[in-house]
């Protein structure tokens, strides 16, 4: 240890890597840190699954990433010396010190720790702050990206959160439990098409890269994980004039997936029920369909029709 600097040799940091499960074990004890497994705090201990990660995110140096859910910090300490910043986001106080204590003794100065509820960080804010210049670098700067392994019980509002708010994401790779996966990669007639997968396919193209054993976690969860791929979309492939009523509609379809569609929708404005029956069958949609059956493009047809009723 560069006792003056507080900074670890090459050698002590092989010995103290957070994908370790002894080292790991050891650091929380220390601290009287336990796993909270009602918030998801389930720590990867793999190595192997970690690179895949990263390589999956393609980051160059001047990229910029932020990690939400980041625990102990195997993602973020690994990323934060190939890139040109990482905001590691951490509601836990105890979780957020110890990777404050990691980032330091690894020199790693990219990387900032920001204690917080995602939900209510501006994280716009943050990021102006921290990389005010490099974010608004012209053609010159990097990609800003999300590379987390994200709390499950956060996936819906936070997805909702990044992909509507106002920060330049280019790409988001993120570890989320494989029955989530399965709904944001859902299509139109399935169990698990709902308002994730509409909110998916409308910003992005998503993609499932791999599924993740529980066994690479410390605590193991129930159930196995898998990494997803969102390719943000320069502009969604339907469009709409009222992007608010747009999903007004998407979530109404979904609110109540056992009434038809007609149904789900009534009440929703000042229309009555025979007005929204003519409007879709003006869409081609029969009155009788379930939410979970109209598409993409079916919710962007009836959006419209009703903004212009």
């Amino acid at each position: 240890m560069d006792k003056e600097h507080g900074k670890a040799d090459k050698g002590d940091l092989q010995q103290k890597k957070v994908t370790s499960p002894a080292y790991l074990k050891t650091i929380l004890q220390e601290r009287n840190l336990s796993p909270r497994r009602s918030m998801g705090q389930n720590f990867l201990v793999d190595d192997n699954i970690l690179e895949k990660i990263i390589s999956a995110a393609t980051l160059h140096e001047n990229d910029l990433v932020i990690d939400i859910g980041a625990g102990p910090g195997a993602l973020s300490l690994a990323m934060a010396g190939k890139v040109a910043g990482v905001i590691a986001v951490e509601w836990d106080e105890g979780l957020s010190a110890l990777l404050q204590e990691q980032a330091l003794m690894r020199g790693l100065n990219r990387l900032h720790v920001v204690k917080g509820d995602v939900r209510r960080l501006d994280l716009d804010r943050i990021c102006r702050e921290k990389w005010g210049e490099i974010l608004c670098g012209g053609a010159a700067a990097g990609e800003l990206k999300v590379v987390a392994n994200l709390p499950y019980y956060l996936i819906t509002p936070l997805l909702f959160k990044l992909l509507q708010g106002r920060l330049p994401i280019k790409l988001l790779v993120v570890m989320v439990q494989l029955e989530v996966a399965r709904r944001i990669l859902a299509v139109p007639g399935g169990k698990e098409y709902g308002v994730l997968s509409v909110l998916c396919r409308y910003y992005t193209e998503p993609r499932l890269l791999f599924k993740v054993s529980r066994h690479v976690f410390f605590p193991s969860p129930e159930v196995d994980s898998a990494v997803v791929l969102l390719d943000v979309l320069g502009e969604p492939p339907v469009k709409v004039k009222d992007k608010g009523l747009f999903w007004k509609i998407v979530r109404a379809a979904f609110q109540k997936r056992r009434k038809t569609i007609l149904n789900a929708l009534h009440g929703l404005g000042d229309l009555s029920k025979g007005d929204w029956e003519k409007i879709l069958q003006k869409c081609g949609i029969s009155p009788m369909q379930r939410g979970e059956t109209l598409s993409l493009d079916e919710f962007a047809n009836l959006s419209e029709m009703f903004y212009n009723s």
